[in-house]
């Protein structure tokens, strides 16, 4: 990572690199609202701590994101600053530790700067509630970054720190990415741990990452990855990511199967031209690129909607009636029987077509190293949610699901995906590629991406705002 090396060997401080990090945070926070609070005094403490360490010690020897600031969505517990899930019923919640992940990367050097925007409990895939208002996207704040880790996506897209770390439970890492022009990597389940999700079982959800530079990416998953014994799904050797291609090995590597219309969602016609310009590329660069004029994995998006919906009614059920008071109106209907029932016999019959999936898909990963997808299946929706907050593709209004629920198969199989910037489309707007490869094959992504890199170099397309 580029600061760290920076800071070990004192071509720039800790303390310059934190001063202007905030210098910027500030600037984007009045603009784009991506953070819920930050911690500079305590952010500065540790900088100049980091600045006198170099000083007086042997730079070989410090951690590999030395001196890095990152943020933390607000759906993580961290222990020296609020974290309130989104809603106004934990506004004033501490805890009293961090989550494994963000514990390991201040192991590995790195310096908390503050807490990231998200919709309440992650209820949806825009970025607004009412403890925080509305999170706006860097390249047009008229619209939404998606979510539901915008805050992240939009401190990671306008230079804030060069590591977002953020959760995935239906694209949540990957739609916002895919809308700010930026990576968002959602693991393979447990190959970070992600143990203060309540469901071990039944789990859609991992840790996820959100940066500008695949080298930020790779090194943050280095420090967060591994096995721990509160996430049961972690529990196995997981290999650490290099820059370097990973060997050529199995023939399949580089063949990859292009869907452009996952679960039946199709895709606005001038967002799928620059996705199919960029498959084009990659085939001429040396992958083997098959399409699908139809969806052979039959995916049903319906699974994953009814799952995350009754993970939620079970959570705000579990609450005090002082807090579920609190809950905004989206949530309450999932309080009564009467405004929100679910059958525990379909959501079995989901389990066995899940699956059901998985078995499908890795069916097709025998004979495909990835599966590619447009990201996000048109422009990004109005911020404001007085406004119509439907999307448009090929002509005709549709609804938000359209947009995005495809994404949500890697939360069902537990695969790992990654959406990679790959243009703008006429109106200025970011363009993600979406793959989706074997389980703890992030390599394979990070190989893809690095190629991506090279065909269009989004590092250097930045929001006016940044």
């Amino acid at each position: 990572m580029q600061i760290a090396a920076l800071i070990r060997t004192q071509q720039m401080s800790a303390l310059e690199v934190m001063a202007a990090t905030r210098q910027q945070a500030e600037r984007i926070q009045v603009a784009c609202n991506p953070f819920v609070s930050f911690n500079w005094e305590r952010a500065m403490t540790q900088a100049r701590q980091c600045d006198q360490r170099v000083s007086t010690g042997d730079s070989a020897a410090l951690p590999a994101l030395f001196g890095v600031p990152f943020s933390v969505k607000d759906l993580l517990n961290t222990r020296d600053m609020c974290t309130s899930y989104g809603s106004r019923s934990f506004q004033h919640y501490q805890p009293d530790k961090d989550v494994v992940a963000v514990s390991r990367l201040r192991a590995a050097g790195a310096i908390l700067i503050g807490k990231t925007t998200t919709p309440e409990f992650a209820a949806k895939v825009l970025t607004d509630s009412e403890l925080t208002g509305i999170t706006r996207n860097p390249w047009d704040t008229q619209r939404s970054p998606g979510g539901s880790s915008g805050g992240a996506c939009v401190a990671a897209a306008t230079g804030v720190g060069p590591l977002a770390v953020s959760t995935d439970g239906g694209g949540s890492a990957r739609i916002p990415a895919a809308a700010c022009g930026i990576l968002g990597l959602k693991v393979t389940m447990g190959a970070i741990p992600h143990e203060s999700w309540p469901f071990h079982y039944g789990n859609n959800s991992s840790i996820s990452i959100n940066c500008r530079h695949i080298e930020d990416l790779v090194a943050s998953f280095n420090a967060m990855s591994g096995a721990h014994t509160l996430d049961p799904w972690s529990r196995r050797a997981t290999t650490k990511l290099s820059l370097a291609p990973s060997p050529q090995g199995s023939p399949n590597r580089k063949k990859i199967l292009f869907i452009p219309a996952l679960g039946g969602q199709p895709c606005d016609q001038k967002i799928l031209t620059l996705v199919q310009q960029t498959v084009t590329d990659l085939q001429r660069a040396g992958y083997q690129v098959d399409q699908a004029n139809s969806d052979p994995l039959a995916f049903d998006p319906g699974i994953a909607m009814q799952l995350m919906a009754a993970n939620l009614a079970a959570r705000v059920r579990a609450m005090t009636p002082q807090q579920q008071e609190l809950l905004g109106s989206g949530l309450k209907v999932l309080l009564s029987e009467k405004t929100f029932r679910s059958d525990g016999v379909r959501l079995q019959a989901d389990a066995m077509a899940r699956s059901q999936l998985y078995d499908r898909l890795e069916g097709l990963l025998t004979d495909y190293a990835m599966i590619l997808t447009p990201t996000l299946n048109a422009q990004p929706p109005q911020a404001d949610p007085t406004q119509d907050q439907r999307v448009l593709i090929n002509g005709e209004q549709q609804g938000l699901a359209s947009w995005w629920s495809h994404l949500s198969i890697a939360n069902l199989t537990g695969h790992p995906a990654i959406s990679i910037p790959c243009g703008r489309d006429e109106d200025g707007l970011p363009v993600g590629l979406h793959a989706l490869a074997g389980w703890d094959a992030e390599q394979t992504l990070v190989d893809l991406a690095a190629q991506v890199q090279r065909l269009y170099d989004w590092t250097y397309q930045l929001p006016t705002l940044a």
